[in-house]
Order: C-alpha cells, then sequence, then structure tokens
C-alpha cells in the first residue's frame, strides 16, 4: 500500500476501487441472510433489532425438522452406546456461550475448550455424534470412520450462501455442506453483520454469529434433554419449538426499550465526542480452559471481534487508569455477581458513566444487592430465570438459558446506534473486519491508526 490514503477519502468510500481484494463490494449487495426489510430505512439499531428477530424467527420456521432430525439421530447413537459432542465454539461469542457452568447448562452437548484439540477428534469412532459449526478436513475423516456429523452455519467458513471470493483462500476450500450429514441453517449472514452503514460500507456491523449460533444450540440442548429424560417417547421438536417461541419473546420485550437505547447512545456520542471517553466492558470470568484475553461472552464478542467497534476494550486492561470521563458497560448474565457488583461500584466512585444489562431478578426476586441498582443506568434482558426456560422430565433444573442471547441483543443494538448516531454528526467510528474476509487483516492494519489517533 505504496499510496497514502486519507481518512476523508477513506470514509467517503473513494479508495474502494484501489483497494482491490480487500473490499470485496458493498456488503449490503450481497447480504444473505433472511432480512426481508429494507435496512437503509431504519436507523442502525432497528437493523440490528429486527434482523435479530428475522434470525430467530427464520430458524424456527425453516430449521426445527432439521434440528428434530439431528437430535433424534444423536439420542439414537447414544442409546447405541455412541459418544455425542458438540462443537459450536467457533467465534467470539460463542467460545464461552456454552461453557459448562452456564445456569442451565445440562452438558447433554458436551462443548471442548477453545479450540477441539487433536485427540478430541481421534476419540470418535463408529456410532458417534458430533454437531459443528467448524469447517474442516477433520470432519470428513470422522464421516469415514462412521461418525454422524451436523453441521450449523457459521460465517466464518464458507457454506451455501458465501459468495465466490467473500472469504480468504483457506476458509473457502471446504464448505459445511462438504463435511455435513445434515445442515441445520442458523440464518447467519455471510458477512456476519447485521447493520449496513453508508458511512462505513467496507464492513457489515456489528456481529451476528454468536447470536445465530447459540439460538441452534439451545433449541438443539432443549430437543436432546427432552429425548433424554423420556427415554426416546417425548416429543424432538416441541422444547425446540418453545424455546425459541420464548427467545423470540424475550427480543420483543427488549425492543420496548428501544426509546432508551436510543438516548443513552446519544449520552455515549457526546461523552466520546466532547471528553475523549474511552468505552470499557466488563463481565465476570467464566470457568473455561485458560485463555490470555476476555473470558467473558459479551466482553468477548465487543472486543477486537469481526464486524466489532474497535473503541470497545477490556475493563480489566484499564481498571487501574480508571478515569470519570469513561464509559463503563456491565453485561451480565444475573444481577447478583459480586464481582460485578463491585466493578459498578468503583467505577460510580470514580464518577465514571456507568451502564449495566442484566436480569433485574432471580426467579421473580429483587430483593438485595443487585447490578441494576448500583449504575447510573440500566437495561433490562428479561430474563431472570436462574437456570434455563425449558423445563424437561429428568432433569433438576430448567435447561436451555436465554440470558446470553438477550444480552447479546442489547448489546449491539446501543453499540448500533451509538454508531448511528456518531455517523449523523459527521464521526463515524472505525470497525473491525474479520481476518477470516477476503482482505479483513489488511483493512484492519490500514484503518487501526486512524482509530489510535481519534480514539474511536
Amino acid at each position: 500500500m505504496g499510496k497514502h490514503i486519507s481518512r476523508r477519502d477513506f470514509l467517503s468510500g473513494s479508495t474502494a476501487a484501489g483497494l482491490g481484494s480487500m473490499v470485496y463490494m458493498h456488503s449490503s449487495d450481497v447480504h444473505a441472510g433472511y432480512v426481508k426489510f429494507e435496512t437503509q430505512k431504519l436507523n442502525f439499531m432497528d437493523q440490528y433489532y429486527y434482523g435479530a428477530l428475522e434470525i430467530v424467527k427464520g430458524i424456527r420456521d425453516t430449521q426445527i425438522d432439521n434440528i428434530s432430525a439431528a437430535m433424534e439421530k444423536a439420542y439414537e447413537l447414544q442409546v447405541k452406546g455412541g459418544k455425542v459432542r458438540s462443537h459450536i465454539n467457533y467465534g467470539h461469542f460463542a467460545m464461552f456461550a456454552g461453557s459448562k457452568d452456564r445456569p442451565g447448562q445440562p452438558w447433554v452437548l458436551p462443548q471442548p475448550g477453545i479450540t477441539p484439540k487433536q485427540e478430541e477428534y481421534n476419540e470418535l469412532k463408529e456410532g458417534d455424534f458430533i454437531i459443528t459449526s467448524r469447517v474442516s478436513p477433520e470432519y470428513n475423516k470422522l464421516r469415514d470412520r462412521g461418525v454422524y456429523v451436523v453441521g450449523v452455519t457459521n460465517n466464518y467458513y464458507r457454506f451455501s450462501r458465501t459468495p465466490p471470493g467473500g472469504l480468504r483462500e483457506s476458509n473457502m476450500e471446504l464448505a459445511l455442506e462438504d463435511i455435513s450429514d445434515l445442515v441445520i441453517d442458523s440464518q447467519v449472514p455471510w458477512d456476519n453483520g447485521l447493520v449496513h452503514a453508508p458511512q462505513i460500507p467496507q464492513v457489515a456491523l456489528c456481529p451476528s454469529s454468536g447470536l445465530c449460533q447459540f439460538a441452534v444450540y439451545w433449541a438443539c440442548t432443549a430437543s436432546l434433554a427432552n429425548l433424554i429424560g423420556t427415554k426416546g417417547k417425548g416429543s424432538a421438536s416441541e422444547p425446540a419449538q418453545t424455546y425459541l417461541d420464548i427467545l423470540y419473546e424475550r427480543f420483543e420485550m427488549i425492543g420496548t426499550d428501544r426509546a432508551k437505547v436510543d438516548w443513552i447512545a446519544g449520552r455515549w456520542v457526546d461523552l466520546v465526542l466532547q471528553k475523549g471517553a474511552r468505552m470499557l466492558v466488563y463481565g465476570h470470568p467464566q470457568d473455561v480452559e485458560p485463555y490470555d484475553g476476555a473470558r467473558n461472552i459479551f466482553v468477548n464478542d465487543a472486543y477486537i471481534c469481526a464486524s466489532s467497534s474497535m473503541i470497545a476494550d477490556q475493563y480489566e486492561k484499564k481498571a487501574d487508569d480508571l478515569r470519570d470521563t469513561d464509559i463503563v458497560l456491565i453485561g451480565a448474565f444475573t444481577s447478583d455477581n459480586k464481582l460485578e457488583i463491585d466493578v459498578a461500584r468503583r467505577a460510580r466512585s470514580v464518577g465514571t458513566h456507568n451502564v449495566a444489562f442484566c436480569p433485574y431478578g432471580t426467579d421473580g426476586d429483587i430483593s438485595g444487592p443487585r447490578l441494576f441498582k448500583e449504575v447510573d443506568y440500566a437495561f433490562n434482558t428479561y430474563s431472570d430465570e436462574s437456570a434455563g426456560v425449558i423445563e424437561v422430565k429428568g432433569f433438576e433444573k430448567k435447561v436451555s438459558p436465554v440470558s446470553g442471547l438477550t444480552g447479546d441483543l442489547v448489546l449491539w443494538m446501543l453499540t448500533a446506534q451509538w454508531t448511528d448516531h456518531m455517523c449523523r454528526r459527521g464521526e463515524a467510528p472505525y470497525y473491525w473486519k474479520g481476518y477470516h474476509e477476503t482482505g479483513g487483516r489488511e483493512y484492519d492494519d490500514l484503518v487501526h491508526p486512524y482509530f489510535l489517533e481519534r480514539g474511536y
């Protein structure tokens, strides 16, 4: 890249032709999700909100048969002595969303650590089952050994809607359909983001990957748990359908708070432009294998993730240098976690602008110290169940939580609308393009210095 590109030219899109393969085409031109409305007529918050609703609706209306068939096969093989495994953990949200310590996780679809180890592939043999959102020759080796492989569409790898040249070469070599006996379509758009900003045409903004994968994963969990609990006599489809119905309803409840989202996002713009605010995200670490980075689904999704804003940073990296000009955003599964409450109290003592999203209570109880009471502003994620939302015979607690997905919806609605307000003021913020997309690394290397200079 010998020619210097000015920030003004870059943001105007006038350099797109010169970037060659770095910018495949305007992402909205090839957006391949199931969003039926015209996104250019909506503000960015509503693009994300309605896009998320369409994803859940699309899974519910078109994939229940595939989910049922997959879980019936898993149960059949398990009854015959086969192992059942899951590799739905590719992507920043997905790394931790199905962790063993999640309330409502019955562990009927056991997950590996951050990355499956070779021995976890090697242990599978004829008569075993695996569901995966990854694409690798390893899964064809498993199929050759007689393992039944179910694929779940993921934007990080090629699948039927990925356009030619959309992903880097190594991610285009195999498609999900090439390694799967059965495919469940998570409705994910190939380019991940649900927001298409004319001011930032190079990237589809605000990721949907985690939401798509885990709407499928928790629906599958509910289905398989019911088959296990009823010894195969119960329905495979009804629990999955019910889970997706509940998730859709909770998303609609969050939608009633859009005016508040818009107002808070506008406040963030004032803080960023007038005071140089940093945006610091916190959520308590989860019980996963050691990992040098964010260990919380919300932090991990917000921080250096494909289609995420560059301004989002880890609270823990800046905790010793907390400033009264900072924005602190706390994302939580519950409202009574001591670590999260301590962070909220510290942020308040420093004078930061602190916001949280969490269920306000636990099974209807809002007594005692609660995160939403300790911050300047809070959003209810309408997910106060202490475990999951699906009651299953033989399981002590309800299975399949919604709190991670409702929280992620609030996170990205806030981020999307902050971006909308920034763009309306002529200050389009910088976003990360995924390394898995064609030219993603080159794009990020090009724009990141501009972000460091501006801070947003």
